[in-house]
């Protein structure tokens, strides 16, 4: 088991324990979806527009590594 993360442009750092990279794609996915995302852009990106579950996915899969 590895531990995968990344780090929002705030400075959360949101992680996840999984087999692979591919397999720590799907749970932290599955942990951002549209209320989570609105959640944490309201909390920690105030006065900024929310992204669309899409936009945040793709950062996702661009962002995510090994820690």
């Amino acid at each position: 088991m590895q531990h995968f993360s990344m780090t929002c442009s705030c400075g959360d750092v949101m992680g996840v324990d999984a087999e692979n990279r591919e397999e720590a794609l799907v749970k932290i996915k599955a942990t951002m979806n549209q209320v989570a995302i609105d959640a944490h852009m309201a909390e920690k990106h105030p006065g900024q527009p929310s992204m669309t579950e899409a936009e945040c996915h793709a950062q996702i899969e661009r962002d995510l590594v090994a820690a």
